[in-house]
């Protein structure tokens, strides 16, 4: 699935990754790089949005990936964007 958007963060990749996880009710995963994956789901279980987490400097780099489908804003308060209202 190609990029949509990226994001840069100056919260570090774990930080990052917990937060879209919390906000969102799932679990990220580590990869062996450092990076992390946050995929979440609709209510069929398909993923709608998928997030890479790399480390970044000290910051991050997200890489999101929106597959189909419309979901909540709330994951744009962990990379800097304010929710859409």
């Amino acid at each position: 699935m190609p990029v949509t958007e990226t994001f840069h963060s100056s919260q570090s990749a774990k930080e990052t990754s917990f937060c879209l996880a919390n906000k969102n009710n799932t679990a990220a995963l580590e990869k062996d790089d450092g990076s992390r994956v946050v995929l979440i789901k609709n209510g069929y279980g398909g993923v709608s949005l998928a997030f890479s987490i790399f480390p970044e400097g000290t910051g991050s780099r997200i890489e999101y990936r929106k597959a189909f489908g419309t979901i909540g804003g709330v994951w744009k308060q962990c990379v800097g964007l304010k929710d859409a209202k």
